[in-house]
């Protein structure tokens, strides 16, 4: 699906992402975890293109056969477009506070890939009832709802275009334990309907939770790479280790 091959950050002449080479496997969960400051979200910036001014991204990205780093404005806009969906830490800073969810959601989903509005009501009013969401937020605006009930919206749009990769950066770290495993078991649902997904975190319940690959970043560097099972339980760098007993 989707593969760095030394990857390298520099933001004003100071290496922030060293080298990293990943692999991320279509329709599984993959999670990258590591402590703030470790080049996890500077990786995710660098693969859709949004880079600070002043930083400089070298090696490669391949998606689909094409090199990212490589891609001209207009393929990166096409792929951000329908290919790609970013679900940031804070759902609540996705949304304007004065204007309705219609709208909003609209332009999420099905404004994306051409629908028009009378379609978008009706496919959206019966992916919000299966991710147990009342259509009536439709009407409402984003301060009217919680926290949980603007990170499912967000997964619903997901729902909606259906793209092949799904980037949620920290999309837990704002939500209660109890709402956080709502959350989780939605992206699960989103992954069973074909999207592979990346999920950028520091807490190793979200990645037992949820993934099924991880991807270990220390300090700019891929540390460890496996699939879940086997880092959980035969962690093979220092780093990981302390991870690991840091989280009991």
């Amino acid at each position: 699906m989707l593969e760095a091959r030394d990857l390298s950050i520099d933001i004003n002449g100071a290496t922030v992402v060293k080298g990293s080479s990943f692999f991320i496997p279509k329709g599984k969960v993959t999670a990258m975890i590591g402590e703030s400051g470790s080049g996890k979200s500077m990786t995710v910036a660098a693969l859709l293109r949004i880079l600070p001014a002043g930083a400089l991204a070298s090696g490669e990205i391949r998606f689909m056969g094409m090199n990212l780093l490589k891609a001209t404005d207009e393929e990166m806009a096409a792929l951000r477009k329908k290919e790609f969906f970013t679900i940031f830490q804070d759902a609540s800073n996705s949304f304007n506070p004065s204007v309705r969810m219609d709208r909003q959601l609209y332009a999420f989903s099905a404004g994306r890939i051409g629908d028009d509005h009378e379609a978008f009501r009706k496919k959206m009013k019966e992916i919000l009832g299966k991710l147990s969401l009342s259509a009536d937020i439709l009407d409402r605006y984003p301060f009217e709802l919680s926290g949980g009930m603007l990170q499912r919206c967000m997964i619903a749009c997901a729902l909606y275009v259906e793209p092949a990769l799904l980037i949620a950066d920290e999309p837990t770290s704002a939500l209660d334990k109890v709402v956080q495993k709502e959350f989780l078991k939605w992206l699960r649902l989103l992954n069973e309907s074909g999207t592979t997904v990346l999920i950028i975190t520091h807490d190793l319940d979200v990645v037992a939770d949820a993934a099924d690959e991880m991807i270990v970043m220390r300090k700019g560097e891929i540390v460890e790479t496996g699939t879940v099972a086997d880092v959980l339980e035969r962690p093979a760098h220092e780093y990981t280790k302390r991870l690991l007993a840091s989280r009991f």
